[in-house]
């Protein structure tokens, strides 16, 4: 006999509802503690009865996921977002969204969301923490650009780039040159900025040395950067949240995860594609698309195949570079489950381009 778990959990409390083939639900309320959690899913074995557990995705999902697998048959983290139609409710409660995750689970319609490995995860939230530092650090250089410009220093004192060595150091002599006083603060302002830049950047060149490190020994870093403009930034978040490319049947299914395939409004004769759907990791699509603006310069193939989706229209660059981007997806899935290094030939070929030789 199989037993169906939904948890509703929130900061406080946790909804357990238990669906039973032939029985009515039951109903329990637990406090949110993995011990307790861990207690009951330990009352509800009985000999020759399956446990199969299902609770929504949140940031404590993973935690949750590795401390209960083994106490279940089978345990489903599910992505509320995408849940099934079937079981549609004007009522909304604690209650309701427990049984309505453990009916779902019962008849095979919960939107299973992949749960990786603990290391997996961790590598991917080191990358989006070097990705809101880099942001970080933009912010913080707009910011100081803004208040000189203000102060009247609308040029660095050295040409070239704001941020080398020379220029940071007349910054720095900006703010010791006269004492600070009430129509002087901005230099207090400049210095906490610097200050600021400078602990970013150095928390920032010991996030990418560990993120490097990681990267040289995966398996597929060598594949994926391989291709023209494809640098470690994108290989790493690909290779990332990937993870295991066997769990992706086709092209379309990983372009599709990773939200760039468009929307399909299709009803009857009408047939509508829309924008791409932007969902799964943004960081991706991010990287992907600045690798993609470095391909087009860098490959023939892609070159021709952007082009080919712009026709000739300026306003139709944004449209062309995501189609880029998904054909650099689509070129990361197919290399991954082959093995192969990228091949310029063949990228040319379907662009109908001939005889062009591989670029450096």
């Amino acid at each position: 006999m199989d037993k169906y778990i939904g948890f509703d959990i929130d900061s406080k409390k946790t909804i357990a509802c238990v669906v039973q083939k032939g029985k009515k639900d039951r109903f329990t309320t637990l406090k949110t503690d993995i011990n307790r959690m861990k207690d009951f899913l330990n009352g509800q074995r009985r000999d020759g009865e399956k446990l199969h557990l299902t609770f929504e995705i949140s940031g404590e999902a993973g935690y949750r996921h590795d401390a209960l697998i083994n106490l279940v048959d089978s345990i489903t983290v599910s992505n509320p977002t995408k849940m099934t139609w079937i079981y549609r409710t004007a009522k909304k409660n604690d209650r309701i969204d427990a049984r309505k995750q453990a009916v779902l689970l019962s008849i095979g319609e919960v939107p299973k969301v992949y749960i990786p490995n603990r290391e997996v995860r961790q590598w991917r939230v080191t990358i989006q923490h070097r990705r809101k530092m880099v942001s970080s650090i933009t912010q913080v250089k707009n910011r100081i650009r803004m208040l000189l410009k203000a102060n009247g220093f609308v040029k660095a004192a050295h040409r070239g780039s704001w941020w080398k060595v020379a220029n940071r150091v007349w910054m720095r002599g900006l703010c010791e040159q006269a004492e600070i006083n009430s129509e002087e603060l901005w230099r207090m302002n400049l210095i906490d900025m610097l200050e600021k830049l400078w602990l970013l950047e150095g928390q920032l060149k010991r996030t990418t040395k560990y993120l490097d490190g990681y990267l040289d020994k995966q398996p597929g870093s060598r594949l994926l950067m391989s291709i023209p403009g494809v640098g470690p930034r994108t290989t790493e978040a690909v290779l990332a949240y990937t993870d295991d490319i066997n769990r992706f049947q086709r092209g379309k299914q990983y372009c599709a995860y990773f939200g760039l395939t468009p929307r399909l409004d299709e009803s009857g004769s009408s047939r509508r594609l829309g924008h791409i759907s932007k969902q799964g990791p943004s960081v991706v699509r991010w990287l992907v698309v600045e690798a993609a603006w470095r391909a087009i310069r860098k490959s023939p193939g892609l070159r021709a195949f952007y082009e080919r989706v712009m026709c000739g229209q300026k306003g139709r660059k944004k449209i062309a570079i995501v189609a880029v981007a998904r054909k650099l997806l689509s070129i990361m899935c197919a290399m991954q489950m082959t093995g192969e290094l990228f091949n310029e030939q063949l990228v040319c070929r379907e662009c109908g381009m001939t005889g062009v030789r591989r670029t450096a």
